[in-house]
């Protein structure tokens, strides 16, 4: 019978389903992005929205309760800084974000949407990089421990 668990989220699980997704659906770019009738699962997407995607995927089930979220919450921090940090090319700085007087979560946020809206980004560059990034992505079985290295 199979096990009706929800299998564990990782900063890697996040990551590959982001970047299935942007395959599935193509990169977005551009300011205009409101395409009533094409949102959600079929329209193009930014690079940010397809993490967010892949959040989504790896969340636990709403009726799951306790230290699956506390895992969920430590991948999804992880799996925005490994991508952030390889869009950057190296581990971005935190006085970039508190120059502009920005939340972490806001500058690395940024940095994805903008790294998407490059002229001439293609979709399968914008899957690539996020697939890399996820091979980078620290010892992924062990979210359940709070020292989880980020780097």
């Amino acid at each position: 019978m199979p096990s009706l668990k929800s299998p564990s989220a990782t900063s890697a699980r996040i990551l590959t389903a982001a970047a299935a997704h942007i395959e599935r659906v193509g990169l977005y770019q551009g300011d205009h992005l409101w395409q009533p009738g094409r949102m959600g699962g079929t329209a193009p997407c930014t690079v940010l929205h397809a993490w967010d995607r892949g959040v989504r995927a790896a969340r636990p089930r709403w009726s799951v309760r306790g230290e699956p979220w506390n895992i969920f919450q430590r991948a999804l921090t992880d799996s925005l800084t490994v991508l952030s940090d390889h869009i950057n090319g190296r581990p971005v700085p935190g006085v970039r974000w508190r120059k502009l007087r920005l939340t972490e979560d806001a500058y690395r946020r940024t940095m994805l949407w903008c790294w998407g809206d490059e002229p001439e980004r293609t979709t399968a560059e914008a899957a690539a990089m996020i697939r890399t990034a996820a091979a980078h992505c620290p010892s992924d079985g062990d979210h359940s421990n709070p020292s989880c290295p980020i780097t």
